[in-house]
């Protein structure tokens, strides 16, 4: 009988405490965020698109910022200067199990509140690898995978060089 009473109030405390986040914002007044469709100048087709949609997700999943399209607080924007693929690893029988993928990106962020740019990097350079064989050592199966992190690590650089800069 006592159990019956003692594991649920315990249960509901433990989900009644408090809530801490590690997210700080130098800028709260930044609320508002603009993403510019990314201009692709690889060859890689519809990558401009993938990095707008991957972006978008990042941000709403994020929280932080809300997603508008006009009368933004803050603007993100940038453009694929090249994207290349490249075998990373042979196994013993000299067959391919991992590749590189390699994006070269120009981004900016801006604060259009004070018309002051928080982060800039014209060469910003972030790789991934993908398997394509069973005895890979890469993270990722596929190349979208490998794309999808790139978008994500893109989203975590700009935001840890501007909002969480201390």
């Amino acid at each position: 009988m006592v159990k019956r009473i003692i594991y649920p109030l315990l249960i509901l405390l433990s989900l009644s405490g408090c809530f801490y986040s590690v997210y700080s914002n130098s800028y709260p007044y930044l609320k508002k965020i603009r993403v510019m469709a990314f201009e692709n100048r690889s060859s890689e087709f519809a990558l401009g698109d993938l990095m707008l949609t991957g972006l978008n997700k990042e941000i709403r999943n994020d929280g932080r910022l809300k997603l508008v399209t006009r009368d933004q607080d803050c603007a993100l924007e940038g453009s694929i200067n090249t994207f290349s693929e490249s075998v990373y690893s042979y196994d013993a029988a000299n067959q391919v199990q991992d590749y590189q993928v390699q994006m070269v990106l120009s981004v900016s962020f801006t604060d259009l509140i004070n018309n002051k740019v928080l982060y800039e990097n014209k060469n910003l350079t972030l790789t991934e690898l993908y398997a394509i064989a069973e005895g890979g050592t890469a993270k990722f199966k596929t190349k979208e995978e490998a794309i999808d992190e790139i978008i994500t690590k893109l989203y975590q650089t700009v935001l840890q060089n501007s909002l969480e800069s201390w």
